[in-house]
């Protein structure tokens, strides 16, 4: 079952992602999502029990696509360093320096 692959979601799990992720979220919050997260699991565990659904290919996109084009790739005249610097906050060198968005 697919459920024995998954790791359980407590709350405390829950919440070393988010600290991870570098947000908080209030108690019930934690709750609700941990409630989301548990009927999204148990839908997991009805489809699995679709007889041949292991023989299944899984789908990665929802329409077949035979005629599809990409668009022509035209060379342009890149940015001027200049430009491209204008209006950033703080620069190493040539290397756009931003805030932390991760642990």
């Amino acid at each position: 079952m697919l459920y024995n692959y998954c790791v359980k979601i407590t709350i405390d799990f829950l919440k070393e992602l988010s600290h991870r992720l570098m947000f908080e979220m209030k108690a019930e919050e934690y709750e609700t999502l941990k409630k989301e997260f548990d009927i999204l699991l148990s839908q997991f565990e009805l489809i699995e029990e679709i007889e041949g659904i292991d023989k299944l290919e899984p789908m990665t996109f929802p329409y077949l696509l035979e005629n599809y084009s990409l668009r022509e790739d035209i060379p342009e005249e890149s940015l001027k360093e200049e430009d491209v610097f204008k209006n950033v906050k703080e620069l190493d060198g040539k290397h756009i320096k931003i805030g932390k968005v991760v642990k």
